[in-house]
Formats: C-alpha cells, sequence, structure tokens
C-alpha cells in the first residue's frame, strides 16, 4: 500500500489553520483587554466626573492624553520587540498596562486623572503594532487579512463586553469599600495582570518556536513569507529604515487611520453618554444599548472581510467601508429626534468603520519588511492615533458648547469621508490592488 505525499496545499492549509486557532483567538482576547481598560473610562465617567469635579472638556483632555505617551514610545516599542521578541515584550506591555491600569482607581481629581491616562498610554504603547508585526512572522499576505478580522474583531467585543459589565460594575458601588467607578478599574484591569502570565509562558515568538506545528509545515511558512518579502522588494524597492519615513505611501496611511482612530475612539469613549442622551436611561440599560452597535459589528467584520478579500483591490474596499460610515453617521444625526433610527444608523456606522481595521492593516507590508516594517507599523499607529486624543477632546468640547455630544459625529463623518477619498486615490495606483482571493479554492504552492 501506496500513501500520497502530501502537497503544498494540504501542507499549507494545516500550517494556517493551526496558527489561526492557536493565535487568533489568544492575540484576540489579549487585545480585548487592552481596549477595555482603554476604554472604561467611558463608563466610569457616569460617575466619576460628579465624584472628583471632572468638566465634560477635562475628561476629554485626559481620556486623549493617553495617545500622546502612546504615541512618544510606540516606535521604539516596536524596535525592542523586534529585537528581543514578541512573547517577553507583550508579556512586559500587559504587567505595565494592568498595574496602571488598576492604579487609576485611586487617583483624586482631574490631574491624577490625566497623569494616570498618559502613563496607560506609555505603559499600552507597542501592544498593537507590535501584534500586528508579529503576524507578519507567521501568516502570508494572503492569509493576513483573515487572522487581522479575528484578532481586530476583539476591538468590537471588548465595547459590547465591557458596557454591560462596566454597568453591572457600577452597581457593587462599595464592594471593598471603593465606589463603583474605582471597582471598574480595578476589576477590569486585574485581567490583564493575569494574561501577562500566560503570555510569558504560552506565547511562541516564531513557527520554529512553534511545537504544534510540525517541520514540514513550518517550512511551508518559511517559504511564503520569504517569498512574500521578495515579491514586495521587487515591486518596492527594500526599504531601510530611514526610507520609511520618507515614503509616501506611509503618509498616505497615516492620514486614512487618522480618521478611522478619530471615530472609533471619539465614538467609542463618548458612545455611552450619546446613547444616554438619546433616551436618559438608566446605567445598566445604557450598558446594553451600547453593547448593540460593538456587537453588530463584530458580527459584520468576519463576513465583510470575506467579501473584500473576494473583491480584490484592498484599498478600494477601505474607501467603500470609510464611504459607509461616513453616510450612516450623518443619517444618526438626522435622526436624533428618533433614538431607534439614530441607534440603527450608528450601527451601520460602527459595523463599517470596525470592518476597515483588518482590510487597512494588511496595506502596510506590501512595501514595508523586516526593521522597516517595525518601525513603519508602529509609526502609521502612534501618529494615526494621535486622533486618539483629538477625538475624544474634539467631541468633549463640541459636547460642552452645544450641550450633545450627538453633533461630534458629524466632524467624524467628515475625516472618516476624507479618509475614503485618499484610499480610493491609493486604489489606483500600482503595487497596491491584488488580484481577488477566492478562499473557497485553496491556493496552490509549487
Amino acid at each position: 500500500m501506496t500513501t500520497t505525499p502530501p502537497t503544498g496545499t494540504d501542507v499549507g492549509g494545516r500550517a494556517m489553520r493551526k496558527a489561526m486557532l492557536r493565535l487568533g483567538p489568544f492575540l484576540g482576547l489579549l487585545y480585548l483587554v487592552a481596549y477595555v481598560d482603554r476604554n472604561n473610562a467611558g463608563f466610569a465617567k457616569l460617575e466619576m466626573s460628579t465624584a472628583l469635579g471632572i468638566t465634560e472638556s477635562a475628561f476629554g483632555l485626559a481620556a486623549g492624553i493617553f495617545f500622546i505617551g502612546y504615541f512618544l514610545f510606540e516606535v521604539p516599542s516596536n524596535l525592542l520587540l523586534h529585537r528581543y521578541g514578541a512573547r517577553k515584550w507583550i508579556a512586559r506591555i500587559m504587567l505595565t498596562w494592568g498595574v496602571v491600569a488598576v492604579a487609576t482607581a485611586f487617583v483624586t481629581g482631574d490631574t491624577g486623572f490625566t497623569v494616570a491616562r498618559f502613563l496607560l498610554g506609555v505603559a499600552e504603547a507597542g501592544f498593537f503594532p507590535g501584534v500586528l508585526l508579529y503576524l507578519t512572522f507567521w501568516f502570508p499576505r494572503r492569509h493576513r487579512t483573515t487572522v487581522l478580522a479575528i484578532f481586530a474583531v476583539s476591538n468590537p467585543l471588548a465595547n459590547a463586553v465591557s458596557a454591560p459589565v462596566s454597568g453591572w460594575i457600577l452597581g457593587l458601588h462599595g464592594l471593598f469599600g471603593l465606589d463603583g467607578w474605582q471597582l471598574v478599574f480595578v476589576l477590569e484591569g486585574v485581567p490583564a495582570l493575569v494574561l501577562a502570565v500566560v503570555t510569558w509562558r504560552v506565547l511562541p515568538d516564531r513557527p520554529a518556536d512553534a511545537r504544534w506545528l510540525n517541520q514540514a509545515e513550518r517550512d511551508w511558512i518559511e517559504r511564503e513569507l520569504a517569498a512574500d518579502t521578495a515579491g514586495a522588494e521587487r515591486t518596492h524597492g527594500k526599504l531601510r529604515l530611514a526610507d520609511a519615513f520618507r515614503n509616501g505611501r506611509l503618509w498616505a496611511l497615516i492620514f486614512v487611520f487618522f480618521g478611522v482612530v478619530f471615530g472609533s475612539y471619539g465614538i467609542g469613549l463618548w458612545l455611552p453618554t450619546i446613547v444616554a442622551d438619546m433616551g436618559h436611561w438608566s446605567t445598566g440599560v445604557t450598558g446594553l444599548l451600547v453593547a448593540v452597535p460593538n456587537l453588530v459589528a463584530a458580527a459584520v467584520m468576519l463576513p465583510w472581510e470575506r467579501y473584500a478579500r473576494r473583491r480584490g483591490n484592498i484599498p478600494r474596499q477601505v474607501a467603500l467601508t470609510l464611504l459607509v460610515t461616513a453616510l450612516a453617521l450623518v443619517a444618526a444625526v438626522a435622526a436624533r429626534g428618533v433614538p431607534v433610527l439614530s441607534l440603527a444608523a450608528i450601527c451601520v456606522g460602527m459595523a463599517a468603520l470596525f470592518s476597515t481595521t483588518p482590510l487597512f492593516w494588511s496595506l502596510p507590508s506590501t512595501f514595508l519588511t523586516g526593521v522597516a516594517a517595525a518601525a513603519g507599523l508602529a509609526f502609521i499607529n502612534s501618529v494615526g492615533n494621535l486622533a486618539g486624543f483629538a477625538g475624544p477632546y474634539a467631541i468633549g468640547w463640541i459636547s460642552e458648547t452645544t450641550g450633545t455630544p450627538v453633533w461630534g459625529l458629524l466632524l467624524v463623518s467628515a475625516l472618516t469621508l476624507g479618509g475614503a477619498a485618499v484610499a480610493l486615490v491609493l486604489s489606483r495606483r500600482s503595487g497596491w490592488a491584488p488580484a481577488a482571493v477566492d478562499d473557497r479554492q485553496p491556493a496552490t504552492t509549487p
């Protein structure tokens, strides 16, 4: 009896399934915890502002200053991850952000809250681009949007989980002698400390370190990644570290990402206030309603990624998601007198906005490789994330000036529309429009 040796397709399919199942959900869990700790201030604000005497604009400033610390330390952090490995560095990031997240519960005024948010940004700097870089060590380009979608779906899930859980925690006022808003920071900060230890013990740095891959699967991944690198260098040249910062494509992506971040954090931090303003609900009901747009986004992201990958020309798909976001947010403002319609429009806008993330982050690795990729991914994320400072602050100022944060959605709409225009221009440039991929037919490997 003879057996047929496994083909490249069989080996590659097994390797990708194993890697996606082992790494995608775990990294997504880490991102979920990071996002909860970053955004739970939006719910804590419902009690903290009164308890500490923090105004709307002061809260917006403190919430957004997180991204200043993030900006300053993002690129150095990713270069250190590239040097020392993801296992050690991601575990270090989680440990420090967990400590700062818990300590935020004990601030005594707007100055202390502002300092805590800045330090949280410093502590978390490098996590997101570090994971993006890490995924380039494991997944060939044609498989990358799928694992990015699995990873990024934690973003809306974090908001969906955080909203009702934070609302419930607020109701535990007096537990351990702490106010409800303090319990939000403490109880939601502890998981980062636990997962830091788990990461240190279980996360493999490279395919060569993964005992759950056999040698043929490790070799297949290495060959595919080498082919991707060679293709990128043939098309765009081999970029040195300094070249990455002078590349026009890099700055175009930063502009697009600025609009994405402005919207996601501006809406995310202020959505509890927006929803409460629509109907003056209790904190428990507000938590459940805030979860709805995020659950819709989580349900849509993976099907949207598959659709976009089959259509090809990912920049054009990014332009489409951002256009839908802009139009949906305008509709939310127009329907603000009818809470159900306004919330439905926000659901559509958030689903489109979050679906942009895996598509967008598949683009930098089409021209950035090696240490240039480490620095470039971090630079796009850090500069683009300055919108995370501008978004909450701008919407806070608009809320204080007009009496409602709903009008801030128009500003988000304008920025996402600008990002859509730039993405559409990029879609017409050479080297940006890969052929459509139909994952119903497995790709062959010679």
